[in-house]
C-alpha cells in the first residue's frame, strides 16, 4: 500500500463493550475514501477483555485500510494514548477520534477541508452556526464542570477559545510532529495543552462546528481528580513559557 494521506488515531482504554462496532463504522468510513488511510488503535493498558476486543476489531478491518495496534502496558492516560499514535502516525494529515464516536467520523472530511485551505491544526466545536451548543445536552453536573474547565482555560491559557476538549482534532503532519513532540500531559487535559503550544508556536487554527452527543459508559469521572486537572493548566502554561516559534 502507498503511503497513507490520511492516519486516525482511535485511543482505547476497557473499550470492550462498543470497540468492534465502533472500528466497523470507521473502517467503512475509511475504505469510502479515495485515498491511502490508515487506523491505529492505542490500547492504553486495557484489561484482558478490552486488548481482546481490539486485536479483533483491528483484523476485521476492511480491505484496503491498513490497521495498526499499539499498546501501553499500563493505563497512562488519554494525553498519552493520543501522543503514541500521532508520533507513530505515518499520514500526510493526522487526525485522533474517540473509541465512542461521541463525534462520528463523518465530521472528519471538515476538519480535513480546513488542513487543505492552509490551517496547520483543525479542530472540531460543538458550538453551531446558530449560536446552540451541544454541549448542553449533557447532565447538570458535566455541564457545570465543563463550563468551569472552559472558564478557567479561557483565563489561564487559550482566551477566545470556548471548546477546546472536543474529541476530534487534526493535524498537518509537520504540525502533529511539532506538536506532540513537545506535549506532555498525560490526563484528558492535553487538548487544552495542543492548542496552548499551536498558538506559542504561532501555528494556524481552524475551528470547525461538528455534531457531537453525549454517549454513555464515559471514562471521565467528575470529582476531585477532574478538579485537580485545573492544576495542570498552570503546569502547562510554566512548562511551555520557553516555547517560541522557532522551536524545533
Amino acid at each position: 500500500m502507498s503511503a497513507p494521506r490520511l492516519s486516525l488515531i482511535v485511543p482505547a482504554f476497557n473499550e470492550e463493550q462498543r470497540l468492534a462496532a465502533s472500528l466497523a463504522r470507521i473502517g467503512a468510513f475509511l475504505a469510502g475514501r479515495d485515498y491511502a488511510c490508515e487506523l491505529i488503535v492505542v490500547d492504553d493498558g486495557s484489561g484482558a477483555a478490552g486488548r481482546a476486543a481490539a486485536v479483533a476489531a483491528v483484523a476485521a478491518l476492511p480491505d484496503g485500510v491498513a490497521g495498526r495496534l499499539l499498546r501501553h502496558e499500563a493505563n497512562r492516560g488519554k494525553g498519552a494514548a493520543v501522543r503514541t499514535g500521532c508520533l507513530a502516525a505515518e499520514g500526510e494529515q493526522v487526525a485522533f477520534i474517540d473509541a465512542d464516536l461521541a463525534t462520528p467520523p463523518e465530521e472528519l472530511p471538515a476538519l480535513l477541508a480546513a488542513l487543505a485551505a492552509g490551517a496547520d491544526v483543525a479542530i472540531g466545536v460543538r458550538t453551531q452556526a446558530d449560536g446552540s451548543d451541544m454541549r448542553d445536552e449533557r447532565g447538570l453536573g458535566r455541564r457545570l464542570a465543563g463550563r468551569a474547565f472552559a472558564y478557567v482555560t479561557g483565563r489561564l491559557l487559550l482566551p477566545g477559545v470556548g471548546d477546546s476538549q472536543c474529541p476530534l482534532k487534526a493535524f498537518r503532519r509537520e504540525a502533529a510532529r511539532q506538536l506532540f513532540r513537545l506535549q506532555r500531559i498525560d490526563s484528558w487535559a492535553f487538548d487544552a495543552e495542543l492548542l496552548y503550544l499551536a498558538s506559542r508556536l504561532g501555528l494556524s487554527v481552524a475551528r470547525v462546528p461538528v455534531r457531537w452527543r453525549p454517549m454513555p459508559g464515559s471514562h471521565l469521572r467528575i470529582g476531585l481528580g477532574s478538579g485537580l486537572e485545573v492544576l495542570n493548566l498552570a503546569r502547562i502554561r510554566w512548562r511551555h513559557r520557553d516555547v517560541m516559534p522557532t522551536t524545533p
